[in-house]
């Protein structure tokens, strides 16, 4: 035989293992509105096909397809904020829980047009959200509280607009003055001109960042892919604080990021990964203060589920 037939029954075997495998992978999606380091990481590095899972990663423009899709069993998690369980959790007949944590604690800025000076200069202003009854909204009501501006007395309007890229755009055009906003368009509304007037932490320390959500049952029913995922997760957070220069370089690359940015997603991660009920309680409470109390009712044991991180944590 050829050295040339052999170099290619060699290609052709490498070839054909390498479809065995990728058919060997279970399809896992999960639905973002950011794609965080640890997942780029669990991709790029194999964490995640470690646990056969091949992950697909499908972004969202907003948190009605993005829970609508985690109720019907479209998506087995979703990165989101905790107020999106709350606020869909029974209400298309899934119950919705937290799972693990991938950003601890947020802060919450407001940005405000230059010509606002201080608080009160809010009065009787157009202050944009993404809507009326979210986290943001609900976060920026509580600030304001804090300020003496209230809400349901009247003292300033919230305008529904989208997105923070959506929110940032109402602010630039004069059609609203105040925002909050995440990154990096908080940083792109300091080089506008906008001024940040303050943030959540006075009056809200601790409230709970980003996490994975599941819907119950499919978690349930995928017990053995929810926990392999959330195992490769952890590996590859571990991974990123061993390796950050080169986490960086992959979330650059992958997320198509400036070092800045990738350097502060990096910063910004948990280092557990673990669910703090009494941070998620601070959510709950803020809901129940303005009158928004969750379908699933008052009880936060309701909202959260640590069994797979414990099980993918090996406790």
């Amino acid at each position: 035989m050829s050295q040339y037939c052999r170099s290619l029954i060699t290609i052709l075997m490498l070839f054909s293992a390498t479809i065995v495998e990728a058919q060997s992978l279970q399809a896992f999606s999960v639905n973002v509105f950011r794609e965080d380091p640890a997942m780029v990481i669990g991709r790029q590095k194999g964490f995640f096909a470690a646990e056969k899972l091949d992950v697909k990663v499908i972004r969202t423009a907003n948190s009605t397809d993005q829970m609508r899709g985690l109720s019907n069993g479209t998506f087995q998690l979703v990165s989101t904020a905790f107020d999106n369980v709350l606020g869909w959790s029974g209400r298309e007949g899934a119950e919705i829980v937290a799972v693990a944590q991938i950003i601890d604690s947020a802060i919450f800025p407001v940005l405000v047009r230059p010509d606002i000076k201080g608080w009160n200069d809010l009065k009787g202003k157009r202050l944009a959200v993404d809507a009326v009854d979210t986290a943001f909204a609900l976060v920026l009501r509580r600030i304001l509280l804090d300020k003496g501006l209230d809400f349901t007395r009247g003292d300033y309007q919230l305008i529904p607009v989208g997105s923070s890229g959506q929110r940032l755009d109402s602010l630039r055009k004069g059609d609203t003055v105040a925002a909050i906003l995440n990154p990096p368009q908080d940083s792109q509304a300091t080089d506008a001109g906008m001024v940040r007037l303050g943030d959540s932490r006075d009056v809200l320390p601790k409230f709970p960042n980003t996490l994975f959500a599941a819907n119950r049952a499919t978690a349930q029913s995928q017990r053995t892919q929810t926990v392999g995922f959330l195992r490769a997760w952890l590996a590859s957070l571990r991974w990123m604080r061993a390796n950050t220069a080169e986490a960086q370089q992959l979330v650059e690359t992958e997320l198509k990021v400036n070092p800045k940015i990738a350097a502060s997603m990096i910063e910004e991660m948990t280092r557990t990964g673990a669910i703090d009920p009494a941070s998620l309680e601070l959510a709950l409470q803020l809901r129940n203060q303005f009158g928004l109390t969750p379908k699933m009712g008052p009880d936060i044991n309701r909202y959260y589920d640590a069994q797979y991180y414990d099980a993918a944590a090996g406790r």
